[in-house]
């Protein structure tokens, strides 16, 4: 065991040495804004952080290199960011991909924007003077949606920034990892190896705190466009870390009490931002327990004693489940026909049960979290974007089932010069034109704009949209109907003959009832597809988008045994339940941790039809 610890500092040594050079190559590569003397465009606005100082001759040279390189929101690093700041501009944005990668969120240095008009009217934001870097974190992913691929950052010479405050780095890190909590955990982690080595491998064990110490100067130093202002100090402030963040908090927490009591003496809220959320959610849990003690049952449709695909009623329970995403109320049976072998949700959600159990999904209190997960899954759908190269070159083309149109916006990278429009009954649609990622959306369902819609696209898509679908086949020969000869059809649909939906029941992530209500065999929809004379050119099996089957299976768990309180739960939000959801995030993050790397060699590695939870399908109209 001793032998196995003393490998620990020479690991972090090493691990040292090669983020050193990556977070070296990060810096480098920004780029430093020369002076102009030109006037800035009336276009162009500028959100800064109190305490920032930004002059007129930077105004002008970021406003002359924004309409140079046609951004519309440009983020200004101030050559005089700390050490940690700067460090943290390098772990958070990729600088070689940062402007043309439009899934990436929005990051920066947070002190300062400069912004196009139209960008801010669209986004929505009134404000312009005022922030902190906390709400600067949110502007700046707001920003980015509006601004997928128009959004840089450069060093301002000149900038000046804020006064470097321990708590608020805490905060802003805080804000923008909030859905990926480890990145906060990894710099602990050498320095806890670290620590052990010490004790164990004396030698390496001080090589690796030396390091720990001297890594700023190895980024920071030399031919790199910041210049830190406590760049000698940065070993000193480096070992008084946990100090200045315990007397920066005080002092925050002093300054707070202030505003409150000034705040509750005037009649108003301490935190309106807080209190503006704490309604929201009141109002929300009011909602739902109205809906819930109207009673359940009217959000579910008319039971059918016959299979949806074949006719055949000689039909069997294959899952009897909870909402296991979202732990809404309600239990929900899925059927399957010995006949074809296919799966639905029986009874089906009625018009009612779509809006409750679809609220909040992916907006509403969720929309955080919605935006980032669609996010993360568009931005691995870009190979299956990319897949039909070999048959078509489209020139316009239709995605399903869009909502935001996360999709086409990622494909853009693919595709720069295809027209992208978007079809969904939800009215987020419009959002996405609104942001850019759609040139035009249809509200509304295929079957019912298939005339509207005929020969007028390359190639339609159906991204896990036949699964959520309340009649496959009629949406299959609405494809029919719009595309022309010679266009294709591309989708992805659910696996459900594979080992996992047997072996992980419902906790499989791909049955997510009842969102999905239909499980097609991909036979069976191979078959339908020649039918309706669309040729499958190719069918690829894959591991599921996203975080994988193992990882959700297990954050399932964990729901279940604790579920984050959320206002249609019975129980209200409060430390107990926020306590126990924590402690039990700790006692499984080993296995989330083996899980995730399960996954990933399995989205690598499994392509067969019997472990592969996705089938991927490209077809093409015949004439």
């Amino acid at each position: 065991m001793r032998s196995v610890l003393g490998v620990l500092p020479i690991l972090v040594c090493v691990g040292l040495m090669v983020n050193g050079v990556r977070l070296r190559g990060r810096l480098r590569r920004l780029e430093t804004l020369p002076a102009s003397g030109r006037p800035v465009d009336p276009d162009h606005e500028f959100l800064v952080a109190a305490g920032v100082e930004l002059t007129e001759p930077g105004r002008r040279a970021a406003s002359y290199h924004a309409s140079r390189d046609k951004l519309d929101v440009l983020d200004l690093v101030p050559a005089d960011l700390t050490v940690e700041r700067a460090l943290d501009v390098a772990r958070m944005v990729d600088t070689r991909t940062y402007r043309a990668d439009r899934c990436v969120p929005g990051r920066g240095a947070f002190q300062a924007l400069l912004v196009r008009s139209e960008i801010l009217d669209a986004a929505g934001i009134e404000r312009r003077e005022g922030f902190d870097p906390v709400e600067l974190v949110d502007i700046t992913e707001r920003l980015k949606l509006f601004a997928a691929g128009s959004t840089d950052l450069a060093v301002l010479p000149g900038l000046r920034a804020a006064r470097d405050d321990a708590a608020m780095r805490v905060r802003v890190q805080q804000r923008c990892y909030r859905f990926t909590r480890r990145f906060q955990v990894f710099p602990f982690i050498p320095q806890v190896c670290t620590a052990i080595g010490v004790h164990v491998n004396r030698p390496w064990g001080l090589a690796a705190t030396a390091l720990f110490w001297c890594q700023p100067f190895f980024v920071c130093a030399g031919r790199v466009p910041l210049s830190p202002r406590d760049l000698i100090r940065s070993p000193i402030v480096r070992l008084l870390g946990g100090v200045l963040f315990v007397v920066h908090s005080v002092r925050a927490g002093r300054a707070q009490a202030v505003r409150a009591a000034e705040a509750k003496a005037a009649g108003l809220p301490a935190d309106p931002v807080k209190h503006a959320a704490r309604q929201r959610r009141a109002a929300s849990r009011a909602t739902y327990g109205r809906d819930v003690r109207a009673g359940l049952d009217r959000f579910l449709g008319e039971e059918r004693d016959d299979c949806p695909w074949c006719g055949s009623t000689d039909l069997s329970v294959r899952l009897d489940s909870p909402d296991m995403f979202l732990r809404k109320p309600g239990r929900f049976r899925l059927e399957g026909c010995a006949h074809c072998g296919h799966v639905f949700l029986n009874p089906p959600l009625s018009r009612v049960g779509h809006e409750f159990y679809d609220r909040d999904r992916y907006d509403g209190l969720r929309a955080d979290v919605g935006e980032r997960v669609l996010a993360v899954i568009a931005r691995d759908r870009r190979g299956q974007a990319a897949a039909v190269r070999p048959f078509a070159v489209p020139r316009s083309w239709l995605d399903v089932g869009c909502r935001y149109g996360h999709f086409p916006n990622a494909a853009r990278e693919v595709w720069p010069a295809t027209v992208f429009d978007g079809v969904d009954v939800a009215a987020v649609v419009q959002e996405g034109v609104s942001r850019g990622w759609l040139d035009r959306g249809w509200r509304g369902r295929l079957p019912d704009l298939a005339e509207s819609v005929a020969g007028h696209y390359d190639v339609i898509s159906k991204f896990g949209y036949l699964e959520r679908c309340d009649d496959p086949s009629a949406e299959l020969d609405a494809v029919t109907k719009a595309l022309p000869a010679g266009g294709h059809l591309v989708c992805e649909v659910a696996n459900a003959e594979c080992h996992q939906a047997r072996w992980l029941g419902r906790f499989w992530s791909g049955w997510a009832v009842p969102e999905r209500s239909h499980f097609i065999p991909v036979e069976n929809l191979l078959a339908a597809l020649v039918d309706r004379g669309l040729r499958p050119v190719l069918v690829r099996y894959a591991a599921p988008r996203g975080p994988g089957d193992l990882t959700i299976g297990l954050l399932f768990v964990v729901a279940a045994i604790a579920p984050r309180p959320m206002p249609w739960l019975r129980q209200a939000a409060g430390p107990v339940q926020s306590v126990a959801w924590a402690v039990m995030m700790a006692v499984v993050s080993p296995l989330l941790a083996l899980a995730r790397l399960l996954d990933r060699l399995a989205r690598r590695r499994v392509h067969r039809p019997a472990f592969a939870g996705t089938c991927f399908i490209i077809a093409r109209r015949e004439v």
